[in-house]
């Protein structure tokens, strides 16, 4: 009878923990806004992946018009995250309504502060909840324009960012006499008032980290993730990065972590939910291309790519190691051989690949014969493709055969992206993976390396790239007439039907490209 009871117990106990196959787990997901880079591709990814996804109404997220209401986003979490598994959220959005939101709004501190409190209500509400919440520290640009930043900045900005640049600098260092002469005449140029608003906004948005932080360490929630968007080893970021790791200097990667980026981070916290749920932890080994390789600090960025690259795979619930021989998956990471990350829509972005490039394409192409997953972070350029990596590797029928691929914006998006993306590719069909890699290739590669740069020039000529307007019409039909020829030259590997392309934010940054 004790014999019976033991089995018995010992059933039940493993029915809690293995997932099984018919049941489809639910994770909530707050995104910064409803671009598709942080709403529609991401669900997407995880629909794929073989999970329900619970999401607001797209009404109720910042769009390019309008910032979100974060008392409105509170009240649906709250209402709704009793029918998830895990739940993943944007602070931005919870906090200020939106990625675009945190830089520009005139929220008191109290009333931040208190939307920050709302965890501990949700955690009251249901203690066994896993929560997992992102945030960034506001970024710091060169420059700016398009209304993404308070409109005084498309003025002031590259003084504002010099500015701080140098004062970052002096807590490190002593200034040159040169610099510090440069600090006076460029404190003169920027009007006190546009100071006084650019970092009292800073100060509110930084108070409100440091009190996630706090939360993080009272177990409010499982996992906390700062990025650092458009950061620069000197600037205003990097300096409240560094103001940061002290508050957080207990605290394990387990629970916390911070690196570049903004737009990836949903998706590398929902990988690692997933992993969470499904009890994984894929291991992960990493290969570069051979020159700076991993010692590469790419553009907008503030840390050697190696370090960003592991801290990734940690914050996704996965285990780099230095070995392929053993590990589940490669990430072939393509580096720029000079670690200069160039912009991808310029003249140098050519087809013909380098001594280096073809040893990395052949490295993939041996791992891939050995029936090794092989994902790739196309970060060469910034905001595009490397064209002489994918000529390469199309060339040899590859493409296909990856399990995730991104090359878009900066390096640590494609690098999230490309890792979130790999892990639910593991519960993916073919058909469906490929599909992920096939918009990626539209977008990163046909749109952001070659088309962009072109309707920029030969379409749109003077007119606004950041208001389309009246040029969106035009602009679309003959984005999607361009997308569809390179997806028949260049992507005849994949099953691709019916392309859609669309403008949703009205600017040329990015795209939304669906596909059948």
């Amino acid at each position: 009878m004790n014999n019976k009871k033991g089995v018995l117990a010992a059933i039940f106990f493993l029915l809690l923990f293995i997932h099984v196959p018919g049941y489809a787990q639910t994770i909530m997901y707050v995104p910064f806004d409803n671009r598709p880079v942080s709403y529609e591709y991401v669900t997407d990814t995880v629909k794929k992946g073989g999970f329900d996804i619970l999401v607001p109404p797209e009404e109720f997220l910042a769009a390019r018009t309008r910032s979100a209401n974060p008392d409105q986003l509170w009240e649906w979490v709250f209402e709704h995250a009793k029918e998830a598994d895990r739940v993943v959220v944007s602070a931005d959005a919870l906090i200020y309504g939106g990625l675009v939101a945190s830089r520009t709004h005139d929220i008191e501190a109290d009333v931040l502060l208190k939307r920050t409190e709302n965890f501990k209500k949700l955690r009251k509400l249901n203690p066994s909840l896993k929560l997992y919440v992102f945030s960034t520290i506001m970024r710091s640009p060169h420059a700016s324009s398009g209304g993404v930043e308070p409109a005084y900045y498309e003025t002031y900005g590259p003084a504002i960012f010099r500015i701080h640049a140098l004062r970052d600098k002096s807590e490190m260092q002593p200034l040159t006499h040169q610099e510090q002469e440069e600090l006076k005449e460029l404190g003169a140029q920027v009007p006190i008032n546009v100071m006084v608003d650019w970092i009292k906004r800073r100060d509110k948005n930084y108070d409100v980290n440091v009190q996630l932080v706090q939360e993080v360490k009272d177990d409010v929630f499982n996992y906390l993730l700062i990025g650092r968007d458009d950061c620069s080893p000197l600037s205003r970021s990097h300096q409240e990065s560094r103001w940061l790791e002290k508050e957080t200097v207990d605290l394990p990667a387990s629970k916390y972590l911070s690196f570049p980026g903004a737009d990836q981070l949903g998706m590398v916290l929902l990988a690692r939910a997933a992993n969470d749920l499904t009890f994984k932890i894929p291991s992960v080994a990493v290969i570069y291309t051979q020159g700076v390789g991993d010692k590469t600090i790419p553009s907008y960025e503030d840390t050697p790519v190696g370090k960003n690259v592991r801290d990734h795979l940690i914050a996704a619930g996965c285990l780099p190691l230095l070995s392929a021989r053993v590990a589940d998956m490669v990430l072939a990471v393509n580096t720029p051989v000079d670690g200069w990350t160039r912009e991808a829509g310029i003249e140098s972005n050519k087809k013909e690949a380098s001594i280096e490039t073809l040893s990395l394409v052949k490295q993939m192409q041996s791992y891939l014969l050995a029936d090794k997953k092989v994902a790739v972070a196309d970060i060469s350029f910034a905001n595009g493709s490397d064209n002489a990596l994918l000529h390469e590797m199309n060339k040899r029928k590859m493409v296909p055969q990856l399990v995730s691929y991104s090359g878009w914006n900066t390096a640590s998006n494609t690098i999230g992206y490309t890792i979130g993306q790999a892990v639910f590719a593991q519960r993916m069909t073919t058909a469906n993976k490929n599909k992920l890699v096939a918009v990626r290739l539209l977008d990163d590669w046909a749109y952001q390396a070659n088309v962009r740069s072109a309707l920029t020039t030969e379409v749109l000529l003077d007119h606004s790239n950041v208001q389309l307007d009246e040029m969106l019409p035009t602009l679309t039909k003959d984005a999607t007439v361009r997308i569809h020829k390179f997806a028949q030259q260049s992507l005849n590997d994949f099953s691709i039907k019916k392309i859609e392309v669309s403008f949703p934010w009205n600017r040329m940054f990015e795209v939304d490209i669906k596909i059948q």
